[in-house]
């Protein structure tokens, strides 16, 4: 398949792309930062993205402000709501109807929140309360909006909750370094890089015939943490409510969505 990747110089995107070529695809890389296998697309240019796109049968759409630090609330709504109207609509225009999207367990609302938000249970799964009072979560509540409204006209979109994605040095850094008590409102949880993008590689065959959206949560099946999560849990969360039970370092987020949908479990 020949396949459009934004964000390609990107973490996620980069790999991707890696991913993508090493199973025998074409990869039309774009992003605002060029190299010798991406080339400069301003997502906010209709025109560069329709260009860009041509020939291509399906996206993975990686590009965005990946944290709200250091950025104005208007600018990281503009840029990441409007790249991802873009790639819709110049994808729908040209025929395209595969597509994958990158959200983010941000859109929950406990990441980026001035003031504590707690989990009303866990595992935190599809169908938990979006929160969010933060403009980064919000970006990602119009990111899976939009892939919606396209599903509804005929497009097979996937979007894909990443929870915090790793590299496998930066998961050891963060259990070395990272008080527990300052990851409460991530509970411990996280993402290997390189499953994050089998994620998105597997969302390709996804069969929309049935069910033409779909959100998936993307997660560690367990934690970066030492402890029990279920004394983590006690501890640190004593108003979550508790549904099942954990055993050693499992992860506090919901896969099996994931694992039915498309195959993924984490490597």
């Amino acid at each position: 398949m020949r396949i459009w990747v934004s964000g390609a110089a990107g973490k996620l995107g980069s790999q991707v792309s890696e991913q993508l070529r090493a199973g025998g695809h074409e990869v039309i890389g774009v992003d605002r930062r060029p190299s010798a296998d991406v080339s400069q697309v301003d997502l906010e240019d209709p025109a560069a993205v329709a260009a860009s796109l041509d020939g291509c049968e399906a996206i993975i759409h990686c590009a965005a402000i990946p944290s709200p630090e250091g950025h104005e609330p208007a600018e990281l709504v503009r840029n990441n709501t409007m790249a991802t109207f873009n790639a819709l609509e110049e994808a729908w225009k040209l025929g395209i109807r595969t597509a994958v999207l990158a959200s983010s367990g941000s859109i929950y609302g406990t990441a980026w929140s001035p003031e504590p938000i707690d989990q009303p249970y866990v595992p935190v799964d599809e169908a938990s309360p979006l929160q969010y009072v933060d403009p980064y979560a919000l970006t990602k509540d119009f990111l899976e909006r939009m892939g919606q409204a396209y599903a509804r006209r005929g497009m097979t979109v996937t979007a894909l909750r990443f929870h915090w994605i790793l590299t496998v040095r930066e998961q050891a850094e963060l259990a070395a370094r990272q008080p527990l008590g300052d990851e409460v409102k991530n509970l411990w949880g996280f993402v290997d890089l390189e499953d994050a993008a089998r994620a998105c590689i597997q969302s390709l065959q996804r069969d929309g015939s049935t069910e033409p959206y779909a959100v998936l949560v993307i997660a560690s099946d367990r934690t970066w943490a030492a402890e029990p999560t279920a004394d983590l849990l006690r501890r640190y969360c004593p108003d979550t409510e508790v549904r099942g039970r954990f055993d050693g370092n499992q992860g506090a987020y919901a896969i099996s969505r994931a694992r039915e949908l498309i195959g993924w479990q984490p490597r």
